[in-house]
């Protein structure tokens, strides 16, 4: 049996003020929680057994999750943030383990890396994804066999040995978690990994297809804009639109209000939000929120903020 493990227990610090009073994984996401596109991910697998690591705010991970009826999911209780691995420990899973980030949206094929895993007999796989700029993410160097024979989590620029990334995606034997101690924050990529690199235990899985981290204001518009292109434009038949342009992949959502604006996709303009003489480029408008006579370039408005008059470019407000 495989189960899924979702590490979403961080406190999504760099995506503030969105996260003061929302978990990361509830951020709407194209007018969906991130959490429901990790979920739908991992059922396209037939991985419906899920543990979610929760820690902050996860009551309200726990409530909304309460409707998925065909899924089996349990949340464990941490006394302390016990880290990525910690908290996987915590959980007593005794089966192997498909983990994922609860930031990450993903189109990278799990049922290849699990292929792989059970071909290569290691503790732990990691799948690895060739990017341009390496020194953002944990690295490894792999030889032939795909053994990873050296990992550095976020070396400096001059220091890459490989353009291979880290993606946060695993698949894990519980017998690799036998080096995590008890109660103790540890993490897997700075703690068990390099342990486990160094008995020869960890393969790395070279993959492709879309991959980024929603945990910051750029990987949260390159999500929102692969979701709206899979999509496409959407407008809910409940939404008022008046005397507006809208232009490229643009999801207005339930109830929401454009009125002589000008939107250009991809945007989004979520749930009851309000859009009135505005130009909206490549930007999220969250539920609630109310925007009048602005211009917004590239960024992100919180729920149920007012913003008037103002000209908003390269950040989150």
């Amino acid at each position: 049996m495989t189960k899924a493990v979702i590490l979403a227990g961080g406190y999504g610090t760099r995506l503030r003020p969105l996260t003061l009073s929302t978990p990361k994984a509830m951020i709407p996401l194209v007018n969906r929680p991130v959490i429901d596109y990790i979920l739908d991910y991992l059922v396209g697998y037939g991985l419906k057994e899920i543990v979610i690591t929760t820690n902050y705010l996860r009551e309200q991970t726990i409530d909304y999750l309460s409707k998925r009826k065909d899924l089996k999911i349990v949340y464990p209780e941490e006394p302390s943030p016990l880290g990525t691995a910690g908290s996987v420990k915590n959980a007593g899973i005794a089966d192997t383990m498909v983990i994922i980030q609860g930031d990450n949206i993903t189109e990278i094929d799990i049922g290849k890396l699990m292929r792989f895993h059970k071909a290569h007999e290691g503790s732990v796989t990691i799948a690895l994804l060739p990017v341009p700029n390496p020194s953002l993410y944990g690295i490894a160097e792999i030889e032939a066999t795909g053994r990873i024979i050296n990992f550095k989590e976020k070396p400096a620029p001059d220091a890459c040995f490989s353009n291979l990334a880290n993606t946060g995606l695993y698949i894990i034997e519980p017998e690799a978690m036998r080096h995590v101690p008890d109660g103790e924050a540890f993490d897997f990529a700075k703690d068990l990994y390099p342990l486990l690199v160094a008995r020869k235990e960890v393969y790395g899985c070279v993959v492709d297809g879309f991959w980024t981290d929603v945990g910051n204001l750029k990987g949260y518009m390159e999500a929102s804009r692969w979701v709206l292109e899979r999509k496409g434009s959407e407008c809910a038949d409940t939404a008022k639109m008046e005397g507006s342009e809208i232009q490229g992949n643009v999801a207005i959502g339930e109830y929401a209000k454009v009125k002589n604006s000008v939107i250009q996709g991809p945007a989004v303009v979520g749930n009851h939000a309000a859009v009135l003489k505005s130009r909206i480029y490549n930007s999220v408008i969250l539920p609630g929120a109310n925007v009048a006579e602005t211009v917004l370039r590239n960024s992100v408005i919180s729920e149920n903020a007012v913003i008037t008059k103002e000209e908003i470019k390269d950040c989150i407000r």
